[in-house]
Formats: C-alpha cells, structure tokens, sequence
C-alpha cells in the first residue's frame, strides 16, 4: 500500500485507507464517485502543497448525464464531520468543502493539520469604489467573521464606536466624540 503523494509531498495515509473514510459518503449515497486530485484543481483554495482534493460527481456516461447534486446538501455536513474525525489520527483535516462549478460536484479540501489553506479570490488590498473613495478606512459596522479591511478609530466600526475606555484624549482632528477633546472647554447652551 502506497502513501498517498501528490506534487511530491507525502501525506501519512495510504490510499486504501482513505478509501475506507470516504465510504462514509459513498455508502450513504452510493451513485456518487470520487477523484484524488492536487490542490491546482480546487475551486476554493489557492494551490499550495500542504493540501489535495477530493471532487465527488454523479456517475454518469457523459457530462450531460451527470446532475447537479443539491440533494446531498442536508446530509453532506454530518458525513464531513465523520470523514473529519477520521482523517485526524493520520495528521490531516477538512479545512473546506463546497460545491463546484455549476453544482455538479462536490468538493473537499484535505490538509495537513495546523495548515490553514488561502481561500480562491480572497484579495489583501481592497481598492475603493466609488461609494468609498476618499473615505479612508471604511469599515461595515455589521458584525462580520471576514472583516477584508482594516478600519480606523472614528470609521463607524463596533469596536470603536463602544470603546470608551482608555480612550486618548486630543484634538478635534484626532477624536470623533467631544467627549475626548483635550484642552477645549465646552459651553452648553441651555434651552430657550
């Protein structure tokens, strides 16, 4: 039994016992097939060595026969789960798992533990449009888990439109609450 190596890195599982793991999914939906394939071939992550897929399709005669596969959606997270738990003792996990092109395969991305792979399309520099431009650090004040750029202190971010605390004091070009302007007297005009 042969380890499994793609662009000449090698995984700690042989074939044979990947094969095994994978029957979770195939046993639950026995129409489905599987390829092995380098992470060049993924649609969710950018190539790196540390990673390969797993592409799951119909089986069909041709491409026309092959159908899209929304029906493995409510059962698919629980099977990945299991796959999950199994890969663990050979040094790998599912870092990602998605549908392909056109819904008509499904994808799962293999890694070796502690390699979090980049994400397709993900850019570090977000240029501005025309609704931001010239507006700095702009930030959504939604709650966000992939917050894509940085914000700063006064740009209608959560973080800092409730931070009171340890707030620095200063000038009124450096603050955006009166409550911190350092060294300015405030008169409140009292109601007619």
């Amino acid at each position: 039994m042969s380890q499994i190596t793609i662009n000449k890195v090698g995984f700690e599982i042989t074939y044979s016992e990947l094969y095994d793991i994978l029957n979770y999914i195939t046993y639950e939906f026995p129409e489905l097939i599987f390829d092995i394939e380098s992470s060049n071939q993924s649609s969710l992550i950018t190539p790196n060595n540390n990673s390969f897929i797993i592409t799951f399709q119909q089986e069909g005669e041709s491409s026309l026969d092959i159908g899209t596969l929304y029906y493995i959606e409510p059962k698919i997270w629980g099977l990945i789960g299991d796959v999950n738990s199994q890969l663990r003792p050979y040094g790998l996990y599912v870092s990602d798992s998605d549908f392909g092109q056109a819904d008509v395969y499904y994808e799962l991305v293999i890694s070796k533990i502690g390699h979090k792979p980049k994400p397709r399309g993900v850019k570090e520099d977000v240029s501005a449009n025309a609704s931001t431009a010239g507006m700095g650090g702009v930030s959504n004040a939604g709650v966000s888990s992939t917050s894509v750029s940085a914000s700063t202190p006064g740009s209608g971010d959560v973080t800092n439109t409730l931070k009171t605390k340890g707030q620095k004091m200063g000038s009124p070009s450096q603050v955006s609450d009166l409550r911190f302007l350092k060294g300015v007297k405030i008169k409140r005009v009292k109601d007619i």
